[in-house]
């Protein structure tokens, strides 16, 4: 990409050291190729010996946050389900539920059909206009949701955020339910499973694009990594936050692994590679 300038003059290049004449006296600019940032260093002396190269927000750390049990103390697809029972949305609510809890057994056990899983939540949906379930989505974000979170975690997001740091939540749960989450806890985005919608805007039942399960938020994240390298920012590094081995391809794929309050599974295979473990349940039960 091509920059413009106000000024006629041309840009200088960033410098790697500074020049070998004994006379010069004078700060030298390193300039950031990334977004023109200037860092001055010292007369004589290179950027690596002691000085501190500006920070580019362009190519910032990443943080990806998982959000069910990590950042939520429980399941914000098992709570959506209760909330749309409470719409009268449900027509065999017991049936309904039943079928919920199937899958959360299989969850855990490594075994869920996620295909069949989406479109089982996405059933009671159908046919109805995507500006009337997020509404619904706002009421349960605010009532449901906003209580159960639990401060260790948000408090790490904003540490991450406060040291520039960009940050995502990605989840197997819907993108209709985690999109209006990470806004509200002002994540930089979201990455889940899209529902799919007719040209009224209304559910369909169906999904659009990647399916966030297991090596499907694998291939999310390297698709907005794709798109962040395309316009010039990909993330220097990349921290990953997760309780369950569902997630171990996302956690393998990160430079800084972290299993939150894991599972068994995942537990014992973080103290193996000697990943942190944090427990931000801990602070929540002690209140």
């Amino acid at each position: 990409m091509t920059r413009t300038s106000s000024s006629s003059a041309a840009r200088p290049r960033a410098l790697s050291a500074a020049p070998d004449v004994e006379i010069c006296r004078t700060p030298l600019a390193d300039l950031c190729a990334d977004c023109d940032a200037v860092t001055l260093l010292p007369p004589l002396s290179p950027p690596e010996e002691g000085h501190v190269r500006h920070h580019c927000a362009l190519d910032a750390p990443l943080a990806v946050f998982d959000l069910d049990d990590t950042l939520l103390d429980g399941d914000c697809t098992g709570m959506w389900m209760r909330w749309m029972v409470a719409c009268g949305w449900i027509k065999d609510v017991d049936a309904f539920m039943a079928i919920g809890e199937r899958h959360q057994v299989q969850y855990h056990a490594g075994t869920l059909d996620i295909h069949e899983h989406t479109g089982h939540l996405l059933s009671p949906l159908v046919g109805r206009h995507r500006d009337e379930v997020r509404r619904e989505v706002d009421d349960f974000v605010e009532e449901m949701v906003m209580p159960r979170l639990l401060e260790g975690g948000i408090a790490r997001l904003a540490e991450h955020g406060e040291a520039g740091h960009r940050t995502l939540i990605i989840s197997a749960s819907m993108h209709h339910l985690v999109g209006p989450i990470a806004s509200r806890l002002t994540a930089d985005g979201a990455l889940a499973t899209h529902p799919a919608f007719d040209e009224q805007g209304c559910f369909t039942g169906a999904t659009s694009g990647i399916v966030t399960f297991r090596e499907g938020k694998l291939a999310a994240l390297d698709d907005w990594l794709e798109g962040a390298e395309r316009i010039h920012r990909t993330p220097q590094s990349l921290w990953g936050y997760s309780d369950s081995h569902n997630d171990l391809p996302l956690l393998e794929r990160v430079d800084f692994p972290h299993a939150t309050q894991p599972d068994a599974p995942l537990r014992q295979l973080a103290e193996a590679r000697g990943w942190p473990v944090v427990d931000w349940r801990l602070s929540r039960l002690s209140d």
